[in-house]
């Protein structure tokens, strides 16, 4: 790292290669990686046999190379690219012993019918790496400079690979592995990384005071150059780290840590180190210019541009046939989830998100979403809820558009997180999860009709026949109050159900059943204006005043459900506003 910038931007010509060595916490490190680039960018290759099925042209369109792809010579495979190497090292003892666990607790592993039967012993001495023996961290390092090893010693390799290791552009350490992670935000200039991911992890790990002195000491044996290796890393990164937050102190310090500014050496902790990083992020953020865009539309293939989100993962979809599979990220494993939007704030937005898979967690967490805007709370309401899906809508105020940073910042927060294996044993995922989020975007008001995700539900046929009805019976004149987003479908001025609550004395109103909200709002001031039902599908009940119009019954299968569903939630809300007034009092008595 030595003779690599303290602080780059990647460039369009740019592949960053990360080199996976085994058991180094490369798992983790990888979907980390994966966040900072676009999902079309990340070659899906992670081994050597698989990159060389690749055709050469394929291989020119990806930005990312991660995995174990020692074998393989990525440079000259991509000789109009600059390779930008990253790797992680683990103290080499400690990384034996983690491999030969690792291999023992996966039969599927293809070293495995060599190794099961292998002491820990036994397997310090054998599956090498040529001449280098079990030294594979200086094996690796030494390959990303010099492909062909084979005409050097191994001590010409190890200083091969010290000099490469001065190259690269990070190096982190498994067992400072939080401050890697801040090295390496610092370096590309993303959000800072917190480490709250543990993919591949083993669930229980040996303590080297349970290992003999004497298999310890064969295993130190016969990783003597990866332990010279190491101290060299050690020493680089301890440099590269002490300058970062010097760096930092001197920019952002006064507002921070002020009691370190100015120190040669300074110690600071993980509280204080994410404040001065979220200040670096936000002025290299500013220094590429990004321009703001009156529409956003952030689809989670994209690279991740904020935190507290799951890794990204893909929905296969089974119609129709040959479409993309869907890109989500899960909440977790903390409550809180943030999105950095570039976008314009010159006049008020609507905000939409799609939530995936709630049939997957429970309906508390679901029902426990809030979100805000640059901090401050907005109230949402759902658009669409079909088959686990959820569309649903905020509008954003231009003046809390306002910030003193280059990007609009989106809150999510659920009350608690899950392990979705204990609401379903047969899901292996044993992560903490909250909320899956598909898409989220923002656009003007009036583009409503055309960009809101449920735009193409008013081609279905509910709301079709919904729509066609209005047509047949509403005179051309007559306002009507719908969802915004079938504005372009009716010759009619329509109005959302905020309008009809400020205005009133409309006489068509055409009730979307997902709204609960609107509904709850809508029902005290529908009830005394003279409105009936005179249409009703599975999506929508449509009432008028008119008389003339045929009326449906309150008892229609549905109609009846918009209705008996009001009075519930409004028991509900009674039941709970009369307990918390119970235990007020009753706490305000017990205190006397």
């Amino acid at each position: 790292m030595r003779n690599f910038p303290p602080q780059y931007n990647l460039q369009a010509n740019d592949v960053l290669y990360f080199s996976h060595i085994p058991k180094t916490a490369g798992m983790t490190f990888r979907t980390i990686v994966e966040d900072q680039f676009h999902c079309h960018e990340v070659c899906p290759a992670t081994l050597n046999a698989q990159v060389m099925k690749i055709p050469p042209e394929e291989l020119q369109q990806y930005r990312l190379f991660r995995g174990h792809l020692g074998f393989i010579n990525l440079p000259e495979m991509l000789p109009q690219k600059r390779v930008i190497n990253v790797t992680v090292l683990r103290e080499p003892v400690a990384r034996v012993i983690s491999h030969y666990d690792y291999i023992l607790r996966m039969p599927g592993d293809p070293h495995y019918k060599y190794v099961k039967d292998m002491t820990l012993e036994e397997f310090a001495q054998k599956l090498t790496a040529g001449k280098v023996g079990k030294n594979i961290q200086t094996y690796h390092l030494a390959k990303a400079a010099r492909f062909r090893l084979d005409s050097l010693s191994p001590d010409e390799i190890l200083e091969l690979a010290k000099a490469s290791l001065d190259q690269f552009a990070f190096v982190g350490l498994v067992e400072r592995f939080q401050d890697s992670l801040f090295l390496l935000s610092y370096i590309f200039g993303w959000r800072p990384i917190l480490n709250s991911r543990k993919e591949n992890a083993a669930t229980v790990k040996k303590a080297k005071e349970a290992i003999p002195e004497s298999t310890l000491e064969v295993i130190r044996e016969n990783t003597q150059l990866d332990q010279v290796l190491y101290e060299h890393a050690k020493a680089i990164f301890d440099e590269r780290f002490n300058q970062m937050q010097r760096d930092l102190l001197s920019k952002y310090g006064a507002e921070v840590a002020l009691d370190q500014v100015g120190d040669p050496n300074p110690v600071l902790s993980t509280e204080q180190l994410v404040p001065l990083l979220d200040k670096h992020a936000d002025q290299r953020y500013r220094e590429l210019q990004i321009p703001p865009a009156s529409t956003v539309v952030y689809d989670f293939c994209q690279p991740l541009r904020g935190s507290g989100w799951q890794r990204r993962e893909y929905l296969e979809l089974a119609e129709p046939a040959g479409q993309e599979p869907l890109s989500y990220r899960w909440i977790g494993p903390n409550t809180e989830a943030t999105l950095e939007l570039p976008v314009a704030t010159d006049q008020d937005l609507y905000l939409e998100f799609r939530l995936i898979c709630t049939e997957a967690t429970l309906p508390e967490i679901v029902n426990s979403l809030t979100l805000t805007v640059n901090g401050q709370p907005l109230p949402f309401y759902k658009l669409h809820s079909d088959k686990g899906v959820q569309v649903l809508q905020a509008r954003i105020p231009q003046a809390v558009l306002q910030s003193d940073r280059p990007f609009t910042r989106i809150t999510f927060r659920v009350s608690r997180t899950i392990v979705l294996n204990s609401i379903n044993p047969l899901n292996p995922d044993m992560r903490l999860v909250g909320l899956a989020f598909n898409v989220v975007q923002m656009f003007p008001l009036h583009l409503e009709g055309k960009r809101s995700i449920v735009a193409p539900l008013s081609e279905s046929p509910p709301w079709r026949d919904a729509i066609a009805f209005l047509h047949r019976h509403a005179r051309v004149e007559e306002p009507v109050v719908a969802p915004i987003v079938i504005k372009g479908k009716l010759p009619h001025q329509v109005y959302d159900y905020a309008a009809a609550l400020e205005k009133g004395g409309f006489n068509w109103v055409a009730i979307h059943k997902g709204r609960v909200e609107a509904i709850d709002a809508l029902f005290p001031h529908l009830f005394g204006q003279g409105l009936a039902p005179v249409y009703a599908n599975e999506v929508f009940v449509i009432l008028t005043r008119h008389r003339h119009v045929p009326k449906v019954s309150y008892w229609h299968p549905h109609v009846k459900p918009l209705y008996v569903d009001y009075v519930k939630r409004n028991v509900v809300r009674i039941g709970k506003s009369i307990r918390t007034a119970w235990l007020r009092a009753t706490g305000a008595a017990s205190s006397r």
